[in-house]
């Protein structure tokens, strides 16, 4: 065990710990917001994104469980190296077409939040992280407000 403990080991994780991590980031996110600081608010739409990058990357695990052991990536199908390279990737665009029954279960959560999960995803970027511009925190509550109403799709994927 590391100093500051095992936290920074590379893992290959299951689905359900990939869940099991958006949820906590989601909860770290809320707790953020919750400070009413707008120092806080980057952070807090850091980790939603984030959070919607683990729920996304999870069900594209269950779909292609080959993937979620070692693999060459040389030897896989096309359609499975490209999955591979968006597991390795934050681009949660291109992980929300790789799974086509995401639209649907949107729409019948809620009418318009396809269209607010593809907005989120088009604007999210793990360059957050570096930015020097502050977010507010009612940017902040908007962004966590799609991110909580897209959970439970995503947690079900």
């Amino acid at each position: 065990m590391g100093k500051y403990g095992e936290i920074f080991a590379k893992l290959r994780l299951t689905p359900n710990q990939l869940r099991t991590v958006a949820d906590r980031r989601l909860d770290d996110a809320v707790y953020l917001v919750e400070s009413g600081e707008n120092a806080r608010a980057n952070g807090s739409i850091y980790l939603g994104g984030f959070a919607v990058e683990c729920w996304l990357k999870a069900g594209l695990l269950e779909r292609h469980r080959n993937l979620g052991s070692a693999v060459d990536p040389a030897r896989l199908s096309a359609s499975d190296r490209e999955v591979y390279r968006q597991l390795y990737s934050h681009e949660l665009d291109e992980m929300i077409d790789a799974l086509p029954e995401l639209a649907l279960k949107l729409e019948r959560q809620r009418t318009g939040l396809k269209a607010e999960l593809r907005t989120l995803a088009a604007e999210w970027s793990v360059y957050a992280r570096y930015s020097p511009r502050i977010a507010t925190i009612r940017q902040a509550k908007a962004f966590l407000g799609v991110v909580s109403d897209v959970r439970p799709v995503l947690r079900d994927l």
